[in-house]
């Protein structure tokens, strides 16, 4: 019974710090993670990152389009999903753990679903890790300190994706 409460735990204790440092987890649609992979015009080759994936939905179709897909998630219970299904899925990997301190500097394309309170922390990182014209995908929350190159809202229910190519 004690580890029935410890891993009840520590699955609070992961969501709530992913929450705190970041975002709680929300699962991207499939329909807008069809529109986000669209606006990045993700391709062969490209080397991906999704900051809080999640149960790994943008990190799977980007693998599918043949790219190098990653995934870095610290929520527990979404991460054991994604990871689980990254076996099935070739060029994809999923990385347990605070995406903050992990390397992104090879990046083609980026995914943000976070809030936007986390940002000065993320353009801390961004301005340090990032090389030019690596496209940032931003759900919901436009990075108030960059200038979208696209911004994509088909109707008021739909949320609001903007993508930016990162400039020094």
């Amino acid at each position: 019974m004690i580890i029935f409460y410890v891993i009840i735990f520590l699955v609070f204790l992961t969501a709530a710090f992913g929450a705190i440092s970041a975002a709680p987890w929300l699962p991207t649609r499939k329909r807008d993670v069809a529109r986000m992979i669209e606006l990045a015009q993700v391709r062969e080759g490209d080397v991906v990152y999704d900051l809080g994936c999640g149960d790994g939905r943008l990190v799977f179709a980007a693998a599918k389009k043949g790219a190098k897909a990653t995934g870095v998630e610290i929520f527990v219970l979404p991460y054991l999903f994604a990871k689980i299904k990254s076996f099935f899925v070739p060029g994809s990997k999923i990385l347990y753990g605070d995406f903050f301190g992990r390397n992104i500097s090879n990046a083609d394309v980026i995914f943000v679903f976070l809030l936007s309170m986390s940002y000065g922390r993320l353009l801390k990182k961004f301005n340090q890790e990032l090389k030019p014209a690596t496209r940032v995908v931003v759900s919901c929350w436009p990075i108030n300190e960059w200038q979208p190159e696209r911004v994509d809202k088909p109707n008021k229910n739909q949320l609001t994706i903007y993508l930016y190519k990162f400039r020094r």
